[in-house]
């Protein structure tokens, strides 16, 4: 084959080689973004629609004061569902988010904070920790319409740990959780209550302990018939029906009904999917006698919160074998299809990737022109010049010329 056919060749094959290489990494860009479930970095809700559709999206709702992704309880919680879910169905598409909202901290709850929730002053902006729930719940109702527009076939894993927990629970009372929503797991859940439309397998409180919030709000409720009353003797209504929350003998009518006025009530379509666990004594889903001792003023929020803090961290895969293991059977039950992909490139994504592409395009020619120059440099600087290699022979025919002369004469 010609030199010029080989050049031809070996040019080809580089830029094959880098169209190649663009072409993979265009496709790590977008594995990156739909192989979520395995991913150390969800992506924020507010971002869901970059990812691919799955067959389950896992929601994560953190606590108050953790720091985004997932927290110290959702994390590992995560983390031994996927490692689960990777051995009993490889097959399955599976995606994840954290849910982007405040999750604030509960520094600023004190007595006079509690006291403000249940008989909030009619010129009183709304407590941080109340508005830090409604937008979570605003943002999660948004993502699970989103993703059901989005993705019709894909299902909702969402698990909420302690503010993030009231946030899924007030989510699922709205009923825009219903339609896709394949398992719903609330951990130290403030707004628990006897009656609640739950499954319970796991947690060690009794059926009678009540959310810090659920206390809160059905005190609300039970102030309202009392507003015509000064406060002291609202106080001591308050602290009746708290002390009847201690001791089991709350009105389930009434609670039921500020439950339903706190958009609270877990809809009975969803008990079989929700799945609830709760520790005894934690100040935050058992919280009826550190709400007692705090308005009675025997103790403090903060020290409620650092005798209780063990406790409320102790939502540990360990300690939650029967919800793992329901919530792994819902996933191993799902049918084995394949899942239409929504785009999941943005532009930003196909530009960055066509130009890492033309950059290794272009390194790939630079490269073979620069092989090239310094091979014909090399074949310059050791070949032997045209009229070089002219002389001698012009001599040499001369020298032959002139002894067949001479040889000629001699024989004459």
């Amino acid at each position: 084959m010609s030199r010029p056919g080989r050049r031809n060749r070996l040019v080809a094959f580089l830029l094959l080689t880098a169209l190649v290489a663009s072409t993979i990494m265009l496709g790590t860009s977008s594995a990156r973004a739909d192989d979520g479930w395995w991913s150390t970095q969800p992506l924020a809700s507010t971002h869901a629609k970059q990812q691919g559709c799955a067959q389950v999206l896992f929601v994560g709702a953190r606590g108050s004061g953790e720091a985004a992704p997932y927290g110290n309880t959702i994390a590992p919680l995560e983390q031994e569902l996927a490692a689960r879910t990777a051995k009993a169905r490889p097959d399955l598409k599976l995606a994840q988010v954290y849910l982007d909202y405040p999750a604030v901290s509960l520094d600023d709850m004190n007595a006079a904070a509690i006291e403000q929730m249940v008989l909030p002053a009619a010129s009183a902006s709304t407590p941080p920790y109340s508005d830090s729930v409604d937008k979570g719940v605003a943002e999660l109702q948004r993502l699970a319409v989103a993703e059901a527009k989005r993705c019709p076939s894909e299902k909702l894993l969402v698990a909420g740990f302690s503010q993030g927990a009231e946030v899924v629970t007030r989510a699922l009372g709205s009923g825009n959780l219903d339609a896709n929503l394949l398992g719903a797991i609330v951990l130290g859940n403030p707004l628990r209550y006897d009656g609640q439309n739950v499954s319970e397998l796991d947690g060690t409180a009794t059926n009678r302990s009540y959310g810090l919030s659920a206390a809160l709000y059905y005190l609300r409720a039970a102030s309202a018939s009392n507003a015509d009353k000064d406060k002291n003797e609202q106080m001591k209504q308050l602290l009746t029906a708290l002390f009847a929350m201690f001791n089991g003998t709350v009105d389930n009518r009434q609670l039921d009904a500020a439950m339903d006025s706190a958009r609270a009530t877990v809809p009975g379509v969803d008990a079989p999917r929700t799945y609830s666990a709760c520790m005894k004594d934690d100040p935050v889903c058992d919280a009826a006698g550190a709400l007692t001792r705090i308005m009675t003023g025997s103790s403090s929020v903060a020290q409620e919160h650092a005798n209780g803090s063990a406790t409320h961290g102790s939502y540990t895969p360990q300690n939650l074998p029967k919800t793992l293991d329901a919530v792994d059977a819902k996933l191993a039950a799902l049918p084995h299809v394949e899942v239409q992909q929504a785009p999941v490139k943005t532009g930003l994504t196909l530009a960055a990737g066509a130009l890492i592409g033309a950059g290794v395009a272009l390194v790939a020619v630079l490269v073979f022109l620069g092989y090239r120059a310094r091979r014909r440099a090399r074949r310059k600087a050791t070949a032997v010049p045209a009229v070089a290699r002219k002389v001698p022979v012009m001599k040499a025919r001369k020298r032959k010329g002139m002894d067949d002369t001479a040889g000629g004469s001699a024989e004459a």
